[in-house]
């Protein structure tokens, strides 16, 4: 006999939740630092080709991103992650047999389609946690993600030479496990109330199940966009960039763990006070320090200077980051938070496709410090916008 419904927890657990987010954070962060070091070292492949492969896997993240929004407020939230993470878990668990070219490739593919969903998923499933307020959760989902990165890239600069079959096996296993949390601890038959309204929250038809895209979700995307496509420059650019100045590799890999590190000790600290002022605050605040860490990198050719460096662009991200979900979450009606969420990792996403290709070009004719302050210019101008456009709405 079917199990009665009243047996089900109502709404999700913040711990279940954070798990999740710490296990599936873990588990990716095994496979997106390796994929270019595994195809130009092992597979002979080019820089191109993985620069290609990084790309698509990209768009594969915004297309699930916005299946993972419908299915969340259109079909099952719980069996739709449920197929997703067993997916996810089979395309990672088939590189570790099939890591050939191009079975290689297709398989990041389909692991990037999952993640995306699963991204849009588990920030969907954050709106209807009770125990909190909606930006606590999501400030404490970004540390259990960072933590998760942290994790991650230690597994890959420690096992990696012991071969790429280790590294998969150790984040299967990992996946096995978001696959038990989410059967046994994702089943909730309901979603919550309303939150009161914050100052800055504009008040929708709670009833409408579609998706408006209203001029302040343009302006958050937008900030979203040339956040992500900025970030990316660190991922691509930085590491020539710095071989170039005189500095190993190794500083490169170093500069990503005091990454994890600040955000893992700072961020309580930085989101309690964040969380005592209205969203916009935080975030415009957040991305206007993350903005001029772009100029002051123009005059950084020291390591010690590229880490206070860094650690602006990381404070600002602190500050801005786990508030845009929390606030697009606000300014919404529940009944699309799937769509919404959805819209969040769409923008994130297309950023982390674009900052490639722009870095690429400016980087092939010799721009990087045009790339520097193009990008300080796009972030203030658009973080510009974002304030003005909120002020017409609060005073509307």
């Amino acid at each position: 006999m079917e199990k009665d419904i009243t047996d089900k927890p109502r709404f999700l657990d913040e711990k279940w939740l954070l798990l999740s987010t710490l296990l599936s954070s873990t588990g990716s962060s095994m496979i997106w630092p390796v994929t270019t070091l595994y195809m130009t070292g092992v597979l002979n492949q080019s820089f191109t080709t993985a620069g290609i492969v990084l790309m698509i896997g990209a768009l594969m993240s915004i297309i699930g991103a916005f299946i993972g929004g419908r299915l969340f407020d259109f079909w099952r939230p719980y069996e739709a992650m449920i197929i997703n993470t067993v997916m996810t878990c089979l395309a990672v668990l088939s590189l570790i047999f099939w890591n050939h070219w191009p079975v290689f490739a297709v398989l990041i593919w389909v692991a990037n389609f999952g993640m995306g969903i699963e991204q849009t998923l588990v920030n969907s499933f954050a709106t209807t946690v009770t125990s909190k307020k909606t930006r606590v959760i999501f400030n404490n989902m970004y540390i259990a993600l960072n933590i998760g990165v942290v994790l991650g890239t230690l597994a890959v600069g420690y096992l990696f030479d012991y071969g790429f079959s280790v590294l998969m096996t150790i984040s299967a296993s990992i996946y096995v496990a978001l696959i038990f949390i989410v059967v046994t601890k994702f089943r909730v038959v309901d979603t919550p109330i309303s939150e009161p309204v914050a100052d800055d929250a504009i008040l929708l038809d709670n009833q409408s199940t579609k998706f408006k895209l209203t001029p302040l979700l343009i302006a958050i995307g937008a900030l979203l966009f040339i956040t992500y496509l900025s970030y990316m420059l660190w991922e691509t650019v930085m590491a020539p960039h710095m071989k170039a100045l005189g500095m190993s590799t190794q500083r490169y890999a170093d500069l990503w763990m005091i990454n994890g590190i600040t955000i893992i000790v700072l961020q309580k600290f930085v989101s309690n006070w964040a969380n005592k002022h209205a969203y916009r605050v935080s975030v415009i605040l957040g991305s206007v320090i993350f903005a001029f860490s772009f100029l002051f990198l123009v005059y950084a050719n020291e390591f010690w200077q590229i880490v206070l460096v860094f650690e602006l662009l990381t404070i600002g991200e602190m500050l801005q980051s786990p508030q845009v979900p929390a606030w697009v979450a606000q300014i919404t009606p529940k009944s699309v938070a799937g769509q919404a969420q959805g819209f969040v990792a769409v923008m994130i996403s297309s950023g982390r496709v674009v900052g490639p290709i722009y870095s690429g070009i400016m980087m092939d004719h010799g721009w990087m410090n045009q790339l520097f302050l193009s990008v300080f210019i796009l972030m203030i101008l658009i973080t510009s916008m974002l304030a003005f456009v909120n002020a017409q709405k609060v005073n509307s």
